[in-house]
């Protein structure tokens, strides 16, 4: 071993003491990093539990989903055959109020017609004709 000189010796020292604080405050970070992802880690882990127990009920969601996909089908071809027989029944009843006005017209002419007839009848007898009649 070489023999040193006092003040290169404390020079080494100093050296070795920077050296040492610049990998102590290289330690620290790297503390802080591996704390920091430590953390990270937790959360993704509580996360990664918490979306495998949804995948756990997915399936049952995604049949009561489908189930409710065919009831809204049904229930959508339910309300068209429905709106389909509800026009057919406007379209009959708009028949059938006009039959009712084709048929109250024919009485009332009918009506009148007798009504006319009846009054020239009793007029006619009661009127006097032309002197054949006395």
């Amino acid at each position: 071993m070489k023999s040193m000189t006092p003040n290169a010796f404390e020079a080494a020292i100093r050296q070795k003491e920077g050296e040492l604080a610049s990998y102590m405050s290289r330690l620290a970070s790297l503390e802080a990093i591996c704390d920091s992802l430590a953390e990270e880690l937790v959360q993704m882990t509580e996360q990664c539990e918490k979306l495998q127990a949804e995948a756990v009920v997915l399936p049952g969601i995604q049949a009561e989903l489908e189930a409710l996909r065919r009831r809204h089908s049904a229930a959508l071809e339910l309300m068209g055959e429905r709106d389909e027989e509800l026009e057919e029944l406007h379209a009959d009843i708009v028949d059938l109020k006009e039959m009712y006005r084709e048929q109250v017209n024919l009485l009332v002419n009918q009506f009148r017609k007798q009504v006319h007839h009846h009054q020239h009848a009793t007029s006619d007898k009661s009127t006097p004709r032309s002197g054949l009649d006395n």
